[in-house]
């Protein structure tokens, strides 16, 4: 432990440094007050204290008196060397602040047990000082993902809230909601529900600026405040947020899944809340929105445009719930509907190869579902955009086709931008929305030199890669007119090497982990390493 010794007598002092220096203390030796004050306010000083009461600068009773004054902690134990023998003169040195005393010429041996009583003061207020902090800690952080707790929430929003109304700023809340976490912990454990909470904390953490409050509102819920941040800016916030949590993929090295988010949105400028805690309840009505409307996705709070009787209003917010649900249900049968009637119209004008391609590119859809653990509504939505894909496909190349014998330049112009033809069809039902993005981007390239847009890495919608990966597979290991299908250990390579090209690296890296345990390719080990070795080299250069 170290020890400071401020005295301007160099034979006591030396005599001090020695005794000290037996007992093993790191001892820092002074020989005015001023020079001891010097070392006091340091950010390393001791908090034992020898100081002579008489000294030039500062004498040892003002040194005591300062340092009271300012109430440090850990707790500084101070002990008065003086000549001084009166009461009264002792008992002036503790008011000012001295915790014991030792008469000139000191008794080694009453320095020594009084010096013990200090050091057992001084580490046990120490120990005092860790457990208040820890408890501390407690009081305001959630102790799973080190966010700051709802108890705390409470405390920082009241603040905020009166900050932005006393100085005319705004303050933005979003309300975050992991999509079908339940999930997550039904199939894969609690354990790696937990990590996925951990690693969404400190992806929240990154991407809020240092001055922004994140909170853990409960079980997979968040909460972000972001004071001087107007609505505009919130949404950006959010959608970056709701943008990176689409591509990130949660892996502990047992097990991996994406899981994607919802998010709220309200501000104090936009809405007007009345009082703090509605800022919160607009985020809320947001994020039920964004659920509502096919989760993974951002919502604006939006108020009534005019004010109706309550006559007019829906007097239970379970019937509410319960209309929206049942249009909902309605929505998803005639969604279904389509998709199956469109499938049919394809399959009686002989689109035999066509849908051979795309029973193969759902089966690999659905094994990659398994392995993110995706839910079942996006699953859903990939193998939706995979069978619109190839009957669109179809219909396009039948319609072109029967026009000449050969393609024109215009026809392959049309070819080249079926993508946008896709999406605009797909644009005629507002359902297709998930849909319509991965049809208008599957020939997107990771490093952004495909088309329509020239998007580039995870610009591309999430789902659109996937289908390009797969979709890809497919054509490869099947016969085409023009080519014979590929074997299995050319398939390998050519997506090797054109992983961090034309595919999504990590998507690549983690369909050769479905090829090898799931025995899809007759691929030899050592071929399939060697390419992983690759697929792993385009990972870290497309690292930012």
């Amino acid at each position: 432990m170290k020890i400071l010794v401020a005295e301007d007598e160099n034979i006591t002092r030396h005599r001090l440094e020695k005794f000290l220096g037996d007992m093993e203390y790191e001892v820092i030796s002074c020989k005015d007050g001023l020079e001891a004050w010097e070392v006091i306010q340091s950010e390393n000083a001791p908090y034992l204290l020898i100081l002579d009461w008489m000294m030039p600068g500062l004498d040892g009773t003002e040194i005591c008196r300062r340092i009271r004054k300012q109430a440090r902690e850990p707790y500084a134990y101070i002990l008065l060397l003086t000549s001084k023998t009166e009461k009264e003169d002792v008992v002036s040195g503790i008011e000012a602040g001295a915790d014991d005393y030792i008469i000139k010429p000191f008794n080694q041996n009453e320095l020594r047990v009084r010096l013990n009583v200090g050091r057992r003061i001084v580490e046990m207020n120490k120990e005092l000082l860790e457990a208040r902090n820890v408890l501390r800690k407690k009081a305001i952080y959630d102790e799973l993902t080190d966010l700051h707790n709802r108890h705390y929430m409470k405390e920082i929003l009241e603040k905020e809230y009166a900050r932005a109304l006393r100085h005319q700023t705004d303050l933005s809340c979003l309300l975050l909601d992991i999509d079908y976490f339940k999930v997550i912990n039904d199939t894969f454990g609690h354990n790696f529900g937990d990590f996925v909470l951990r690693e969404f904390s400190d992806c929240l953490k990154r991407e809020v600026r240092m001055h922004d409050f994140v909170f853990r509102y409960g079980g997979e819920e968040f909460m972000a405040l972001l004071p001087n941040t107007d609505v505009d800016g919130a949404l950006d916030v959010a959608e970056k947020i709701r943008s990176i949590c689409e591509s990130k993929v949660y892996e502990d090295g047992t097990n991996s899944t994406i899981a994607t988010v919802s998010i709220g949105v309200a501000s104090v400028k936009s809405h007007q809340p009345s009082e703090s805690n509605k800022l919160i309840a607009f985020a809320d009505k947001a994020l039920c929105r964004s659920k509502s409307e096919g989760r993974n996705r951002v919502s604006i709070y939006l108020k009534d445009s005019s004010v109706k009787s309550g006559e007019d209003k829906i007097s239970k917010a379970e019937d509410f719930s319960y209309l929206k649900e049942n249009i909902s249900a309605l929505l998803e049968k005639t969604k279904k509907a389509s998709v199956q009637s469109l499938c049919l119209m394809v399959r009686n004008i002989g689109a035999t190869k066509y849908l051979k391609h795309n029973h193969q590119v759902i089966q690999y859809i659905e094994l990659i579902g398994e392995r993110f653990n995706l839910p079942p509504s996006i699953v859903e939505s990939f193998k939706n955009a995979a069978k619109l894909h190839d009957s669109f496909k179809f219909m396009l190349e039948k319609a072109l086709n029967s026009n000449s014998t050969g393609l024109s330049t215009s026809e392959k112009r049309e070819i080249e931008s079926q993508p946008d033809m896709m999406a605009e069809l797909t644009g005629l039902f507002d359902f297709f929305a998930h849909e319509r993005s991965i049809l208008q981007h599957h020939h997107e390239n990771y490093d952004g030199s495909g088309y329509p847009v020239g998007l580039k890495g995870n610009e591309i919608p999430l789902g659109a890669r996937i289908f390009a990966t797969v979709d890809a597979m497919v054509a490869m290991v099947s016969e085409r007119p023009f080519r014979k299908n590929l074997p299995p250990e050319k398939v390998v390579e050519e997506f090797a090497d054109n992983a961090g090209s034309q595919f999504d690296p990590k998507l690549v890296f983690l369909f050769f982990d479905i090829v090898e345990k799931q025995g899809l390719l007759s691929v030899p080990e050592a071929v399939l390493a060697k390419a992983k070795e690759k697929v792993r080299e385009a990972m870290r250069k497309c690292q930012p």
